[in-house]
């Protein structure tokens, strides 16, 4: 078994204001890349001294240097379009909000220009105080719907998922080659793997959800295998994601359909899943988790700021441990704190979100004693 810490966050941290104004001027012009790029250092070596002093397992540059966790892919690769589409999306009470989605269609051949992680990788190994990971979307792309032709030069949906899992591969070996301990792939597609988004995706994408499922799980693991065999060492893990953003509910329902396939079929060592509330189902799918992998509770949410509290966590670690021994498990949130540079897009400042991470290194100090 891998390294097994016991408390982390998914990635992303709140974006102090100061780098807020500074993205916006060099967008505007009135600063060089260079005066952003000392401002996004500053603001990260102060993110890096945050989870020192919560006492958080293990360490991330807050994807602070990027708009949205998507960023680096879309920033290294020509062929996608130049925004991010806009949708319009229902809130909890029923209004109606436009939120701007960070999956960029593909409108061209895709060509790598750039590395994707390398700059923040380099700038953690010199930093960083103690152990640290480098955060990437999955290579999955979103399916096309039904009827939708690929655009030229590609001939299908199958052409474009080939070169974005290649970019992807090379990526991650060559992170791993150059000493990164810790590679996550986050997974946002991931409303067709609950039960409700069943019949949903065979409507619109024309695809059966368990074979694609099992199609998508193995590109995924070319990409790890590939990290693994360039590091034998590295520690690798998926997030399944449903949003932490207003208006995004990222699929509602348990792991149930991806428990047995997912969990003993995946090549990680650590999986980070939601169950901050209830549209994240129960506890049951973890008893597929086979012996030598890591569940990482996301019990605190990043949807509000209110603190919860060490009993209730405690309480609920050991619910979990009826389905999976208590020695498998670690604690965080289910998502990042703020998954894109948005002004709006933080469900609460930085002192609450330094609250939440001590609380989730105090819980699981007491724990895992």
């Amino acid at each position: 078994m891998a390294t097994i810490f016991r408390s982390e966050h998914v990635g992303s941290m709140v974006r102090p204001a100061r780098l807020l104004d500074a993205r916006d001027a060099f967008e505007a012009g009135k600063i060089s890349r260079e005066e952003l790029t000392r401002v996004e250092d500053e603001c990260i070596l102060e993110a890096l001294e945050l989870q020192k002093q919560a006492g958080i397992g293990v360490f991330t540059d807050g994807e602070l240097r990027r708009t949205s966790y998507t960023t680096d892919q879309y920033d290294a690769v020509e062929g996608f379009a130049e925004k991010y589409p806009v949708v319009e999306n229902t809130k909890p009470d029923g209004t109606k909000v436009l939120v701007e989605m960070h999956t960029k269609p593909v409108v061209g051949k895709l060509r790598q220009v750039r590395r994707l992680a390398k700059h923040e990788a380099d700038f953690m190994r010199e930093h960083t105080p103690g152990p640290w990971k480098i955060t990437m979307p999955t290579p999955i792309r979103a399916l096309q719907p039904a009827g939708t032709p690929a655009p030229a030069p590609y001939g299908n949906w199958d052409e474009i998922q080939r070169d974005v899992v290649e970019i992807f591969k090379g990526e991650m070996v060559n992170l791993a080659k150059e000493g990164v301990p810790y590679l996550q792939l986050d997974r946002v597609p991931t409303g067709y793997l609950t039960t409700e988004g069943r019949d949903r995706i065979r409507a619109t994408a024309g695809v059966d959800p368990e074979a694609q499922w099992l199609k998508e799980m193995a590109l995924e693991n070319e990409c790890y295998d590939a990290a693994r065999a360039a590091s034998p060492n590295v520690i690798l893990a998926m997030h399944y994601c449903r949003g932490n953003r207003v208006g995004f509910g990222g699929g509602v329902g348990g792991y149930d359909m991806i428990a047995e396939s997912g969990f003993n079929g995946l090549h990680v060592d650590r999986f980070l899943l939601e169950f901050d509330t209830e549209r994240a189902g129960g506890f049951e799918p973890l008893r597929h988790v086979p012996r030598g992998k890591v569940v990482m509770l996301g019990l605190v949410t990043t949807k509000s700021d209110q603190i919860e509290t060490k009993d209730a966590l405690l309480r609920r670690i050991d619910e979990a441990s009826k389905y999976i021994p208590v020695e498998q498990l670690a604690l965080g949130p289910q998502c990042g704190f703020q998954s894109a540079a948005n002004r709006d897009g933080a469900s609460m400042g930085i002192e609450q979100e330094k609250r939440k991470m001590e609380l989730i290194a105090e819980v699981a100090r007491e724990a895992w004693k």
